[in-house]
């Protein structure tokens, strides 16, 4: 049951980011992005979205994908502004991520657990 619980939190709250960040995409606000801010755009908000998709299958696939977007946009704030991005928010949208771990991370030390001879 706990299990449940814990991949469909995950599951909807991928979906709730997705669906923020759909939003921001379309805001009508923002120009053409330069190559520069493309490769930034691949990490933050691409590679996030494609974890949290990859999420609903694979858990584990999924927060790895996920982790690896958080992380690029980090590594390509810092070299091409010269600074982390500032604020918790990437943190806040990436969070699903941590769902989905923790779901995998249930499921497999549950069937761990199954595997495991009874103790006499």
């Amino acid at each position: 049951m706990a299990i449940t619980v814990l991949r469909w939190t995950a599951r909807l709250s991928s979906l709730a980011v997705i669906g923020l960040i759909v939003l921001f995409a379309f805001d009508g606000h923002s120009g053409k992005p330069t190559p520069v801010e493309m490769l930034g755009i691949l990490f933050f908000p691409g590679l996030i979205c494609i974890g949290f998709l990859l999420g609903w299958w694979r858990e584990d696939v999924g927060a790895l994908v996920a982790t690896v977007g958080l992380i690029g946009i980090y590594v390509w704030s810092k070299v091409v502004a010269g600074h982390f991005p500032r604020g918790p928010w990437f943190v806040v949208f990436w969070s699903p991520a941590l769902l989905f771990m923790a779901a995998w991370l249930v499921r497999r030390s549950a069937h761990v657990a199954a595997l495991q001879p009874p103790n006499p």
